[in-house]
């Protein structure tokens, strides 16, 4: 009890008369010790004292270290929140300046925010209204829509859909297609018009040959006296002429019209069996084939037109067969969500310096034919908002690709 009160005196007054009294006082508080005993307690004590003193000031160095430091984190704290705020202003303005429609969704389905694009498009209210009651009060999709969405003002749009990294939710991307699409058809409209001139005269050529090979192979069947043999074989002729102008008359009307309406929602397996059936209907030379494999392991489903497709599948193989390839293979294929017909022949092949002519309208190599066909086969796939490819490996042959997105689910 005596030494602890000597020690909380000491740390009170440190100075020098401190010690002196505190001296006294232990001289007193031990009267019978000697002196020996005294001048080791007191250098026990001052030893003490100093040992107190240097942790204090080693105390209170550290405190002001972390005082320090604490104002610098403070400060970078502060400055950090001040950036992110900058950031989720520019963020803010960008959003709202996007000429897309933004809308976010939570993990219920519920729009959280959205910007004034999506507003523009959709109307009020959006926040806080669930995303399948937005979609019954704005949307009404239409079955030539394709890959977009029809809205009830007769808007198209276009909608991608991404799942949210880092939180649950949904974020919808809405572009307006509208103004795209009208200007896309009338520069096409006008195209079509400045091709026009050629096609009324290739059209007067090309039609006026197989039906004056028609006139008279019909003209042979009137005769009462041809044998059953030569009647066999002018009738034949004839099917092929009447076929052969039809096929040019239904390529020339689709390059005329420009639109395909994609009004039928196909199964690949049912696409691949019209196209065998088109195919099994081919008349080939002797020594000549056609094969067809379909590779596609899990159906898919296409939004199209499935007589177009086919006609323009079909046209690909003629336009082998035509150039003088004895083996085409057609091979039907779903990679990346994209179904795949490539028609591949052992032709001739093309020059190089062809491959940017070649899906020219009117543009032919051969004595007869419009010079439609691929260029037909490039505008349907086009309308079915695909990618067409020709190419002549080496020179060697020709290998078309056809490539068609697969349909997914709008919502």
């Amino acid at each position: 009890m005596s030494h602890a009160h000597v020690v909380m005196e000491s740390r009170h007054q440190p100075d020098a008369n401190a010690a002196a009294d505190v001296n006294d006082k232990v001289t007193a508080l031990f009267p019978q010790q000697d002196d020996e005993a005294v001048d080791s307690a007191l250098e026990l004590f001052n030893r003490m004292s100093r040992q107190i003193t240097d942790s204090y000031r080693t105390l209170e160095s550290r405190v002001n270290q972390l005082s320090g430091e604490l104002s610098y984190e403070s400060r970078q704290r502060q400055q950090e929140l001040e950036q992110k705020e900058q950031l989720a202003d520019r963020l803010s303005t960008l959003l709202n300046a996007l000429p897309a429609g933004v809308v976010v969704l939570d993990k219920h389905g519920t729009v959280s925010q959205n910007n004034p694009a999506a507003i523009a498009l959709l109307g009020e209210p959006l926040e806080g209204e669930r995303w399948i009651d937005v979609i019954r009060r704005c949307f009404a999709p239409r079955n030539d829509d394709g890959h977009e969405v029809s809205l009830k003002d007769g808007r198209r749009v276009s909608i991608e859909i991404r799942t949210m990294e880092n939180q649950p939710g949904q974020l919808i991307l809405l572009t307006d297609l509208t103004e795209t699409r009208q200007l896309q058809s009338q520069l096409a409209h006008a195209q079509r018009l400045s091709a026009m001139g050629k096609m009324v005269a290739s059209l007067a050529h090309q039609i006026r040959t197989p039906l004056s090979a028609a006139i008279l192979y019909g003209g042979h069947l009137s005769q009462p006296d041809l044998d059953e043999e030569l009647r066999q074989r002018c009738a034949s002729r004839l099917m092929s002429r009447l076929t052969h102008l039809e096929q040019q008359v239904r390529d020339m009307l689709i390059f005329a019209r420009g639109e395909t309406r994609l009004a039928e929602e196909l199964d690949s397996s049912r696409l691949v069996e019209a196209l065998e059936s088109a195919v099994d209907g081919l008349k080939l030379a002797p020594g000549v084939q056609v094969t067809l494999d379909n590779q596609v392991q899990t159906p898919c489903r296409l939004m199209c037109n499935r007589d177009a497709l086919v006609g323009a599948c079909t046209n690909l193989v003629n336009n082998s067969l035509e150039a003088g390839a004895a083996d085409v293979s057609i091979v039907v294929s779903a990679t990346s969500g994209r179904l795949e017909i490539r028609v591949s022949d052992n032709g001739p092949g093309f020059e190089p310096g062809e491959a940017g002519r070649i899906m020219e309208a009117f543009y032919t190599t051969k004595s007869h034919g419009t010079g439609l066909g691929l260029a037909v086969v490039q505008a349907v796939v086009k309308a079915h908002q695909g990618e067409f490819s020709i190419s002549s490996p080496g020179q060697q042959g020709a290998d078309a690709i056809v490539r068609l997105p697969i349909l997914t689910a709008r919502f």
